[in-house]
């Protein structure tokens, strides 16, 4: 699926839950805007970073699924998915001083438009809110989140210890369990914490957040190969996703290949099953997440989730 086919359905979907995502953008909004009288240098540059914001797929999920479960919002869920999109945002602010990444959504990172000091700062600061957000929420959500900042930071961890590693496939499922589907999972199974307690549907719920969100990071990384710039960034970190993973399954039988030259890999890339191996790894974690879902009842909302889920399996890679 191409991205501009993509991002018109997506819109489309979107479309269904517009005006809690729009109050949702006037909270994060408000939220810092209530500090810019306290001569607080970082507050501006903190609003322009998040002003420029992606598709807010996890907030999407957590309105989504409270609709089809037929809850009323209310600002208990406001507040996570906001916790949500901060822990989302620190940790693309750390992964791009990590990565040397120059550009995020089309925009120069923090750590080139002023320094790698200020971004970690940023970044630490953006946790701190959300430390503030969550204090007077129930304790069992902030234990939640606790364990989802725990894999995720050791899931990065295990990443910079792992660099130029070749990764089995089953290993690099677990690093993007870690580092990627456990936020998803926390947001999920907070806002269904909020005000229900079927411990089967809790499970269900989670067990979806974490198959879409693993899902959702080999999607990202199958699409990277349309991406020379991100394909040449990882593996010059020694960062090897699924496609390269299987790549070097097919082509290197003994440990002396090499994965240092991207533009090689990718030609030999597209010439091997690589690129269906990947595709078939989402097709699989997406199914596993539809299923998780059965338990709810048919609804605009349930269908609405399905369809989501279903942009992510690729039938074409225009790369």
């Amino acid at each position: 699926m191409s991205e501009n086919v993509f991002n018109k359905e997506y819109f489309d979907i979107v479309q269904k839950i517009k005006p809690y995502l729009e109050n949702l953008d006037t909270k994060i909004n408000n939220h810092f805007t209530k500090y810019a009288n306290n001569k607080n240098e970082i507050i501006p540059i903190i609003k322009e970073f998040l002003a420029n914001k992606g598709k807010r797929i996890r907030s999407v999920l957590i309105f989504l699924i409270l609709k089809a479960l037929n809850k009323t919002i209310e600002d208990g869920h406001y507040k996570i998915a906001l916790a949500n999109e901060i822990v989302h945002n620190a940790t693309l602010i750390h992964d791009d001083i990590i990565d040397c990444s120059l550009l995020r959504r089309g925009q120069k990172t923090l750590n080139f438009s002023y320094d790698s000091k200020l971004a970690v700062l940023a970044g630490d600061y953006l946790l701190t809110e959300v430390l503030k957000l969550l204090s007077d929420m129930d304790n069992d959500i902030r234990q939640i989140y606790t364990n989802a900042l725990s894999s995720m930071i050791n899931g990065e961890l295990n990443q910079y210890f792992n660099r130029f590693k070749l990764l089995t496939i089953e290993e690099y499922i677990e690093k993007s369990k870690a580092k990627t589907a456990e936020l998803f999972a926390a947001g999920i199974v907070s806002a269904y914490c909020f005000n229900s307690d079927n411990k089967k549907e809790l499970e269900q719920l989670k067990n979806f957040a974490l198959n879409f969100g693993i899902a959702f990071q080999i999607h990202n990384d199958l699409e990277n190969l349309n991406n020379p710039d991100k394909l040449n960034e990882d593996i010059q970190n020694g960062d090897y996703s699924a496609p390269v993973i299987f790549y070097a399954q097919e082509k290197c039988q003994d440990k002396t290949c090499r994965l240092d030259n991207p533009a090689l890999i990718l030609k030999q890339l597209k010439k091997t099953a690589a690129i269906n191996k990947t595709k078939e790894l989402i097709k699989s974690y997406i199914t596993q997440a539809i299923e998780n879902l059965s338990f709810i009842e048919d609804n605009l909302y349930k269908q609405t989730l399905i369809d989501l889920c279903n942009l992510y399996i690729t039938e074409k890679n225009d790369g």
